[in-house]
């Protein structure tokens, strides 16, 4: 994310596997304001056709489209509250953001990778929304630090608690 100061936008980047990559925008959608019960109740003849933008963007938008809908894609800016507990690391960050691109590109049970663990918080968030995650850390410090936090999981093949009939030979 590069250094974090006041006001300032971080790069973040995100690497997929393969050219032809699974993407689950209506994940991250996010609720339409109280605006657009007013703003769409008197729509303008403009509104309704796909009205060019004057700047010459060669963008164009209709208004019309967006009645019926409750959610919307959110913008292409995260707005983020600042991480306040450094977690013992000099670059934590909050978990809603690796949250969000997590939902964005993976289902339950897909895997995240981590190469720079850091802190962990992104093997945490990915772990809480029921993914698998690898992180991997060159600092021994870091790496014990997040060992020590994880859940370890069990691994077991039949359900723990119920009893199973046994089958007899036949």
């Amino acid at each position: 994310m590069g250094e974090s100061f006041p006001g300032r936008l971080g790069a973040l980047l995100q690497f997929n596997k393969r050219r032809r990559f699974a993407m689950y925008q209506e994940e991250v959608m996010v609720p339409i304001g109280d605006w657009a019960k007013t703003r769409l109740s008197r729509l303008s003849d403009t509104d309704k056709i796909r009205d060019v933008s004057r700047v010459g963007s060669g963008f164009g938008k209709n208004i019309s489209n967006w009645i019926g809908r409750d959610k919307a894609y959110p913008t292409n800016v995260l707005h983020l509250a600042t991480e306040c507990n450094n977690k013992n690391h000099s670059a934590a960050f909050p978990e809603e953001l690796p949250q969000w691109f997590i939902k964005l590109f993976t289902k339950p049970s897909d895997t995240v990778l981590d190469p720079f663990m850091g802190s962990g918080t992104t093997i945490f968030a990915a772990n809480k929304m029921k993914r698998n995650a690898i992180g991997i850390e060159i600092v021994p410090e870091y790496y014990d630090m997040v060992n020590s936090n994880c859940k370890k999981k069990e691994s077991y093949l039949l359900e723990k608690g119920v009893e199973y009939a046994s089958v007899a030979n036949q």
